[in-house]
């Protein structure tokens, strides 16, 4: 009985060592300007990857140039962030949700054992305070169980981007020129007023 039980727990951790080596990290990262989205360079794709249990996902979205998001009417936003599935499952998942502004940490929150029900994966309910502005969105995401299969359809649904909903706004700033084009720009009016003094000599 003694022998039994011995080997009985070394295929336990046999087995648990197997499938931890099989889980999977993606990493899907995605550049927003407020209308579109577009995959980085190297990124894995979200669309079509079927998530095992075990496996998890960074989820990167920045905006380009010096947009960013804010928060006009702070409240409870669902899902703040998050893909579409087809798949309506019961998923237990642990989370961590990081907003940045320039680099700096402004917001962060994190689940652990939350439940994903139905057709979507990610986040659940955030409350954002009023003010709050941020330009990236850090996701990471450990699905632990689920009850059917879970595979992304869309990433970044158009109904989950931040200013898709009632109190974020998106703020698209004009790019600053380069040093180069302000030389250019600044020896040009050097030149016409040089002209314009002789003329009017």
């Amino acid at each position: 009985m003694k022998k039994l039980l011995t080997v009985m727990i070394g295929l336990m951790v046999v087995l648990g060592f197997s499938v931890n080596a099989h889980a999977i990290v993606y990493d899907f990262d995605i550049t927003h300007d407020g209308t579109s989205q577009t995959l980085d360079a190297g990124s894995d794709t979200a669309i079509g990857t079927n998530l095992a249990v075990g496996d998890s996902f960074n989820y990167n979205v920045g905006t380009t140039n010096n947009d960013f998001w804010q928060v006009d009417v702070g409240g409870s936003f669902f899902p703040f962030l998050a893909f579409g599935t087809s798949d309506s499952a019961t998923r237990t998942t642990d989370f961590t949700l990081d907003l940045y502004l320039d680099g700096l940490l402004q917001f962060t929150h994190s689940e652990v054992g939350a439940t994903n029900q139905y057709v979507h994966i990610g986040t659940n309910t955030i409350a954002l305070a009023t003010g709050l502005q941020f330009d990236e969105m850090v996701l990471d995401y450990d699905l632990t169980a689920s009850n059917n299969a879970n595979t992304i359809i869309t990433n970044f649904w158009a109904n989950l981007a931040p200013e898709a909903h009632y109190g974020i706004s998106y703020h698209a700033q004009a790019s600053v020129p380069e040093p180069s084009t302000l030389l250019l720009l600044g020896s040009g009016l050097v030149g016409l007023g040089y002209v314009r003094r002789r003329f009017k000599k």
